[in-house]
């Protein structure tokens, strides 16, 4: 009996704590949300976007996506599509996974979207640095017990729920969210180094993990039954690049084809060798003004027309 006394209260006492310790978490969650910081002023989304707010058309992505809000971008976006837009494009290459969490919050915050865009870059889904392991999608974050919540249950690692709880001490979120190399997306590629793109295709390749593409694929079916869900509809883009043979790019063409093919309210396009010219990069990733605008007007103002 005394046995069994001993387990019922130790039941007991880690029941108490965690409800304290999810009172105390609660307490903390939010605390923030009165700030409004514009995308010219912040990386941050939970900062920009806000609750209760309709969205025409929403952008997912990494960094290759985020750019089309650095250095004042947002505003051109939003002119040359007619339309407001939000951005939860991640800089230091957010993931499915990461994506899905934004997105998630996005709309359990009331926010709506008719059509979401997703900005793909093939390496999203072959490296688990770009997504339970990515360290940078919630550095300009404050904390929302949603978000702690969601990590959890799609099992990121303990240290990276520890650095999103360390997001409750942060104050200065004007300063720890804006981004550090603004003037960026001003300059043009001056040549196309071939060097240097092998050396990039062979950094990629060492990080793939062939086995995660499959492990991956199901976040992609998360984000289409969320976007469903909230009666949007969704268009998977693959990025132009400057590197033809870019690893795992037929294997996710293929994927993202065949989900399209088999899914209502799913549309695919692929522009990878849609956009060679280095006119349109400021490096040899990412878009500058020109290439923002060209892209914008050639591509994706057609893409709309998909909904």
């Amino acid at each position: 009996m005394s046995g069994k006394r001993f387990i019922i209260k130790l039941v007991i006492f880690g029941v108490l704590n965690l409800f304290i310790l999810s009172l105390l978490l609660y307490c903390f969650s939010g605390r923030h949300r009165d700030i409004r910081l514009s995308y010219a002023e912040s990386e941050s989304n939970l900062l920009v976007t806000g609750e209760n707010e309709h969205y025409p058309a929403v952008f997912l992505g990494t960094s290759r996506g985020r750019v089309l809000s650095r250095d004042g971008n947002h505003d051109m976006v939003e002119k040359i599509l007619g339309k407001k837009v939000a951005n939860l494009s991640k800089g230091g290459g957010g993931g499915l996974m990461p994506m899905d969490v934004h997105l998630s919050f996005f709309l359990n915050q009331g926010n709506t979207t008719d059509h979401v865009i997703y900005l793909v870059d093939p390496f999203i889904f072959y490296s688990s640095i770009n997504n339970e392991n990515n360290d940078f999608f919630l550095r300009d974050e404050p904390f929302e017990l949603f978000i702690f919540l969601k990590l959890i249950k799609d099992r990121y690692p303990i240290d990276r729920l520890s650095s999103y709880l360390q997001m409750i001490t942060v104050t200065d979120w004007q300063n720890i969210s804006r981004y550090l190399s603004p003037g960026l997306t001003d300059g043009t590629l001056k040549t196309i180094d071939k060097e240097k793109m092998e050396k990039a295709r062979q950094h990629y390749l060492k990080k793939y993990d062939r086995n995660s593409f499959v492990a991956y694929g199901h976040v992609v079916d998360d984000i289409n039954r969320l976007v469903k869900t909230h009666g949007a509809t969704i268009t998977y883009v693959i990025l132009p690049l400057l590197m033809p043979d870019f690893p795992g790019l037929p294997e996710v063409d293929a994927f993202l084809r065949e989900t399209a093919d088999r899914e209502a309210g799913v549309f695919y396009i692929n522009c990878a060798s849609c956009m060679q010219d280095k006119k349109f990069y400021y490096d040899h990733m990412h878009f500058n003004k020109t290439g923002i605008e060209y892209f914008l007007k050639t591509y994706i103002l057609s893409v709309q027309t998909l909904q």
